[in-house]
């Protein structure tokens, strides 16, 4: 320890004497729970690197299995629409998830039929299907968790993708106006889901458009 580190000591001591009944034991009581925290938080990152380190190399026997792209829906727009262009970019099987009952179910089959299967029989490949899910209590992201996990319970050797569509305002006090299912979505997966559920946003800006 240093001169510096030694007068400094001795202040703190001697002003901890003075003023003890004055309220000075509170920074008695504050520094050591300050140093403990400090020790707490450095043994854990210290522990997360040691988990986290790695001396195995890349599996490439996974790399074969191509992944599923999972992409909620509740309308056909330009936020959906975009969403799934980018799901189909890196994956031939694409599974769009919308959730009944909506006012906007029929409308959304009709919409997929045409905005969706036509171009892709057109250009020869794979339409990305549209399920349905039941909700009679209207839960939302439920649903929509629960078949996630079973598509990667039935899938094991596959990774699971979903594209979360995103809103994407011009102004950062509408920001907390859209989204929040999404977000909810990205938050239960990460708490709920596995090494093999990734979630990746599909964002969709206003300001480009207006």
């Amino acid at each position: 320890m240093g001169w510096g580190g030694l007068v400094t000591g001795v202040t703190v001591v001697v002003v901890l004497v003075a003023k003890f009944v004055e309220g000075a034991w509170t920074t008695l009581l504050f520094i050591p729970l300050t140093i403990v925290f400090f020790i707490v938080v450095r043994r854990h990152y210290h522990s997360v690197k040691l988990l986290t380190t790695c001396k195995v190399p890349i599996h490439t026997q996974s790399l074969s299995q191509p992944p599923i792209a999972v992409i909620p829906i509740d309308r056909w727009s330009n936020i959906s629409g975009q969403g799934i262009e980018f799901a189909a970019c890196f994956s031939q099987e694409v599974i769009a998830l919308h959730v009944e009952p909506t006012e906007h179910s029929e409308l959304l089959q009709e919409d997929w039929e045409r905005y969706v299967e036509q171009p892709f029989r057109t250009a020869g490949r794979e339409a990305p299907k549209l399920l349905l899910l039941p909700s009679p209590y209207r839960f939302i992201i439920i649903p929509i968790i629960q078949f996630i996990l079973d598509l990667s319970k039935k899938h094991p050797d596959r990774s699971v993708i979903v594209v979360i569509p995103e809103l994407v305002e011009d102004k950062w006090y509408e920001y907390f106006l859209h989204n929040q299912r999404g977000r909810l979505l990205q938050w239960t997966l990460l708490v709920q889901g596995n090494e093999r559920i990734f979630t990746v946003s599909a964002p969709w800006y206003v300001g480009e458009r207006t």
